[in-house]
């Protein structure tokens, strides 16, 4: 098998994680399909010592979180003591706020501010990670928003999203070749068309070229590959993240 390792985005299950007993039951579930990486968005308010508690009880290894960037702006001392207890090192943005996207001037400033964040976190053994959406691929001023993250952010690291990377036209296993030593978690997050509309789909079951995702995840040094599916539509969230996680298993043995 590869040594990257193999992991499910809380994201997908966020309405199952709203209280510290719904954390601990779907940690125990993660445990019993062999999940033992797991990228913490959008539980409830638990206290952090709790988190941390239930972490280290079910031994997961926290790969990433995704946290509001005015913490990271206001509160970032909190933020990294709060990652310290997860033993976690990388702490991510899930898009950038608000209205920043929509002109080139918003998105200098998001990146200045970006760099300023990054150093802080820097000096305290952390690294500022940034998850993509399909918006990073529109272009002002002749240049496109992701490629001025990676080129006027240096620090920067990346959180690639494989479905909206498609969506933003771009081909996912060869764009990931752009990120080479800036991706320690990539998103796995699996398309299909359903009465001509895209939808989220478990990994493996939709059309994104997931074995070439994954070489190309081997080849710039990825360490975490984390299902994702925003949606479930008809099926608990429960049993996609186990179709998924064993869709993400044979993708990973077949390209070992």
């Amino acid at each position: 098998m590869s040594d990257i390792k193999l992991g499910v985005q809380l994201f997908t299950l966020r309405d199952k994680c709203k209280n510290a007993e719904d954390f601990e039951t779907t940690l125990k579930f993660l445990d019993s399909i062999g999940c033992n990486v797991i990228q913490i968005s959008a539980i409830g308010d638990i206290h952090p010592e709790i988190v941390a508690e239930l972490v280290d009880k079910y031994k997961m290894d926290v790969c990433v979180t995704h946290k509001p960037y005015d913490r990271m702006k206001n509160d970032l001392d909190a933020l990294i003591y709060e990652h310290d207890l997860i033993h976690c090192d990388n702490i991510g943005i899930g898009c950038m706020p608000g209205s920043v996207h929509e002109s080139f001037e918003g998105v200098t400033g998001f990146i200045m501010k970006c760099n300023e964040i990054a150093d802080k976190m820097e000096a305290k053994g952390k690294k500022l990670c940034y998850h993509n959406h399909a918006l990073e691929f529109e272009v002002y001023d002749g240049k496109r928003t992701f490629e001025r993250l990676i080129v006027e952010a240096p620090k920067l690291q990346f959180i690639p999203d494989t479905y909206w990377m498609q969506v933003g036209g771009v081909n996912p296993a060869e764009y990931l070749k752009k990120l080479a030593g800036r991706v320690d978690v990539c998103h796995f997050k699996d398309m299909r068309i359903v009465n001509n509309q895209q939808q989220f789909a478990e990994c493996g079951t939709g059309n994104i070229d997931f074995d070439a995702c994954y070489r190309s995840c081997k080849e710039i040094g990825v360490k975490y590959i984390v299902i994702e599916q925003d949606l479930c539509y008809d099926k608990d969230p429960y049993d996609s993240v186990k179709i998924g996680f064993e869709g993400l298993k044979r993708i990973a043995a077949d390209n070992k």
